[in-house]
């Protein structure tokens, strides 16, 4: 793959990162001494007995920790991706060894596997 190509899915990447960061910042706090490990927040609606508040602030942490969950997996994905680039490998699949489709890194710039291997592994074949 070409190294501007490679340059370009790099800032994609790390545009991402940052986005994903910020928003996990949102919902949350970082771990001590992790910087990509989060704690969602328990929202806080004030001192109300209403069980309706109560309630929201369940729901709402609930929401929270399946969120950063899943962003969390996005964010270890895109430094996985980050690291293959640093060590020559990014755009590689990792099953095959063959290079990954342009059109999969654009959709999907932290891909680490080809769509045939991708689609082998999910029994899609």
């Amino acid at each position: 793959m070409e190294e501007q190509k490679i340059q370009e899915f790099k800032q994609q990447l790390e545009d991402k990162r940052k986005e994903i960061t910020e928003q996990l910042d949102a919902i949350g706090s970082r771990a001590e001494g992790a910087e990509t490990n989060f704690n969602a927040d328990f929202p806080d609606y004030g001192n109300s007995a209403s069980i309706e508040d109560n309630a929201s602030e369940v729901a709402d942490y609930t929401t929270n920790l399946s969120l950063e969950r899943d962003l969390e997996s996005q964010l270890h994905d895109i430094d996985k991706a980050l690291k293959r680039i640093e060590e020559g490998k990014y755009g590689i699949c990792k099953y095959c060894n063959k290079e990954i489709e342009a059109e999969r890194l654009k959709i999907r710039p932290e891909s680490t596997a080809c769509v045939a291997c991708k689609k082998s592994l999910k029994g899609q074949a």
